[in-house]
């Protein structure tokens, strides 16, 4: 009985001991809040909010070295806008193709990351009696920062900062920055 105990306690420090591995498949989602901007040419809005989102990639690269992982991702985004000293709801919704580079030295106590993607479908509504939401394809970008640290041999936590830029019509451009913070699961070896 007490090797049982004794087993029991050493696997679960090994859970908590930092360790670098390699994803075949990674999951992963966050929230955060976003700071952005409708730059129309002649003017400037404020946009605030939260925003949560996911994503997953199918990974290869050098064990203990680096990952890079390409796969998909969905944010949504549940803001306000002022115009003339009034709130405005807006609803930001995209999806699309997602890459992932990830530094996995094991002498390093975080792992940095860059996110790269495109959004093949992106939704925006004014929350205006009689509108409706307006749909684009492939005209939001997106570049992320991060850093993740393991907190299990296969999970990590990380922060990141996001700036998205969105092409609207009449050359209106939405510049959006968030900082995030989520959970990662990575499934491999």
């Amino acid at each position: 009985m007490k090797s049982i105990r004794i087993l029991i306690a050493a696997l679960a420090l090994l859970l908590l001991v930092p360790v670098s591995s390699y994803a075949i498949v990674d999951f992963g989602a966050y929230g955060g809040y976003s700071f952005a901007n409708i730059d129309t040419g002649a003017k400037q809005d404020d946009i605030r909010g939260w925003e949560y989102g996911a994503f997953a990639h199918l990974n290869t690269g050098l064990p203990m070295l680096f990952t890079v992982g390409i796969g998909g991702f969905y944010q949504a985004n549940s803001s306000t806008l002022e115009v003339n000293k009034k709130d405005i709801d807006v609803s930001r919704n995209m999806y699309g193709i997602d890459a992932m580079f990830t530094l996995e030295l094991p002498l390093l106590p975080v792992n940095p990351f860059a996110r790269a993607g495109i959004a093949i479908n992106e939704s925006y509504e004014l929350k205006l009696p009689g509108s409706k939401a307006e749909d684009k394809k492939f005209k939001a970008y997106f570049f992320a920062l991060g850093a993740g640290y393991k907190v299990f041999p296969m999970t990590s936590l990380f922060l990141e900062y996001m700036y998205t830029m969105s092409d609207r019509d009449n050359d209106v451009t939405i510049n959006t920055h968030s900082v995030h913070i989520g959970a990662m699961i990575n499934i491999g070896i």
